[in-house]
């Protein structure tokens, strides 16, 4: 038997001239932990949405991730 596969289609990447730190680098790795913690404790019904909503925005003081709500640019998406 034959699977036909599908060809993978995506935008190209574009390159910024921002340039990213170490320091970026650590504070988006450390939120994407936090997050993941978070949510396993909102899934077994350990905190609630509202709980989960609060840490996470404490999360994103303590830990800038790279791609928050700030740092993309929508300026050039269609809707």
């Amino acid at each position: 038997m034959v699977k036909k596969v599908q060809p993978v289609t995506h935008q190209p990447l574009i390159a910024t001239s921002t340039n990213i730190s170490s320091e970026q680098l650590l504070n988006d790795l450390h939120y994407q932990q936090a997050k993941q913690i978070i949510q396993t404790l909102l899934n077994k019904g350990l905190i609630s949405p509202t709980e989960f909503k609060d840490i996470d925005s404490l999360n994103k003081q303590s830990f800038p991730p790279l791609l928050g709500p700030g740092n993309v640019d929508t300026s050039s998406l269609q809707s």
